[in-house]
Formats: structure tokens, C-alpha cells, sequence
């Protein structure tokens, strides 16, 4: 659950600040960035850093939704994964999503090519879970509420984009984009396995837990690749409503 988290701070963050520059009269806690500004990169840190306080409640006029909490519905995390395991959260709520860390961001390839690096200090999560299969070769199967706790987790986010015409006007295109995910520590509790067998689950929840990143290692490659679909379409859905004179103004 917590990967997708970060693919949806990213897209939120992003989609206003997108959102935030087009507005006729810029409100006091938005700081533009012009294109041929030498120290673009720390603009744009410092623009979104800026805007953070603003995005935990959300900014309605602008249509940027609240972070706290992430409501997330329901997720089909896994479906028959490399072990047949099968993961769906439901009812999803993440707290801690707004207090984010961008810890590297580089511009290259002439504005072309984005790097960065996302940081989440602590996150704690809530809802309900489906699961069955195994993991770390422990058959598991259950359904019912799960909390967790995640701290430190990092995104590390490659966006390649590429000029093309429309009808006379330069538009960004996405060209590639890529999400590596490194875990961090946390734990989780998944009540009623085996329909509410204690002893099971207990040995269940704790082997997990014991094995944290082991568990998360497991999910990683599948999931990597969801987010890679799920961000590339927010990218593109964000740059196709804007020129590249719009993202990005000369003066």
C-alpha cells in the first residue's frame, strides 16, 4: 500500500503547483520559476516547500486535494504476483503524506530530463486488506481491518519528456518515466487471518514484521511497475492542458 502512496504525493504536488502557476493573480505563497533562471532547480524545490503548508488541508479553489488524510479507496495491489499472491486494500487512509521531503531534484537535457528524490519521514496507514497466497513462503490468507507504520521510505522518480507541436503552439510530451521504490522500517497488523485465528495470525503478522523488508522486497517489482503506469498518466493528463510557455515562462 505505502508505494502507492508515494506515486500519489508525487502527482499531487506537482499537479498543483502546475495548477497554482496559472492563476491569473499568484497568491502570496507561490513562488514562480522562470525558465532561464540559473538556479531553476532550488526555485522549484523552494516553490514546492513553499506551497507545503497550503496542500495538508488542500486549496479548493485551485481543485488540489487534502493529504491528510490520503483517501484512497480501494487498491488492487497485487493480482497473482510471482508466488500467485493476491493484495487489495480497501478503504484506504494514509496520514503523514503531507510532511514529504524532496531531497535531490535535477534538471538536464536542456529542461528535457527531471530527476528527483522523494522522502517520507513517517507515514501511518489504516483500512481494510483481501490477501491470500504466500509470502516468504508462509501461505497466508485473510480479510479484514490492517493498520501500519512506515517511516522513511524513499522514491527515486526518472521523467524523460519530449517538445511536440499542436495547432502552432510547444506542449510537453512524456516521453519515459520511471519510479525505483527503497523500502524503509515500519510494521503492520493484519487482524482476523485464518478468520480470526490468534495463533496463526500472530505468527503471520510477526514473521512479517520480523522480515520487513524481506515482505517488501517480495511486492516491490510488481508494484514498481503499476506506479510507473499510474504516474506516467498523471504526467501526461497534467502536461497535455498546458504550452511549454505556460510550465515554463521566459520572463
Amino acid at each position: 500500500m505505502k508505494f502507492i502512496i508515494l506515486t500519489i504525493i508525487v502527482g499531487v504536488v506537482f499537479a498543483g503547483y502546475v495548477d497554482l502557476i496559472q492563476a491569473a493573480t499568484l497568491p502570496d505563497y507561490v513562488i514562480p520559476c522562470k525558465r532561464n533562471d540559473p538556479n531553476i532547480e532550488k526555485c522549484i524545490v523552494n516553490a514546492v516547500n513553499h506551497i507545503k503548508p497550503h496542500l495538508k488541508n488542500g486549496i479548493k479553489d485551485l481543485n488540489v486535494p487534502a493529504m491528510e488524510p490520503l483517501s484512497l479507496g480501494t487498491l488492487n495491489i497485487l493480482e497473482s504476483g510471482s508466488s500467485g499472491i493476491n493484495v487489495k486494500a480497501i478503504d484506504l487512509n494514509i496520514y503523514g503524506a503531507s510532511n514529504f521531503e524532496i531531497r535531490k531534484f535535477k534538471i538536464s537535457n536542456d529542461g528535457l530530463r527531471y530527476d528527483f528524490e522523494l522522502n517520507l519521514p513517517h507515514l501511518e496507514g489504516e483500512g481494510h486488506y483481501d490477501i491470500s497466497g504466500k509470502i516468504l513462503t508462509l501461505p497466508i490468507k485473510g480479510r479484514g481491518p490492517f493498520t501500519g507504520n512506515f517511516d522513511n521510505f524513499y522514491a527515486f522518480v526518472k521523467l524523460i519528456v519530449e517538445k511536440t507541436v499542436i495547432d502552432g503552439e510547444e506542449y510537453l510530451r512524456v516521453k519515459d518515466l520511471q519510479v525505483k521504490v527503497r523500502t524503509g522500517k515500519g510494521n503492520i497488523n493484519l487482524q482476523n487471518l485464518f478468520n480470526g485465528d490468534k495463533t496463526l495470525g500472530d505468527v503471520v503478522n510477526d514473521t512479517i514484521n520480523q522480515n520487513f523488508e524481506l515482505f517488501t522486497n517480495e511486492l516491490i517489482g510488481p508494484i514498481e511497475r503499476a506506479l510507473d503506469k499510474k504516474f506516467l498518466a498523471i504526467a501526461r493528463k497534467i502536461m497535455e492542458n498546458f504550452t511549454y510557455n505556460e510550465l515554463f515562462p521566459t520572463n
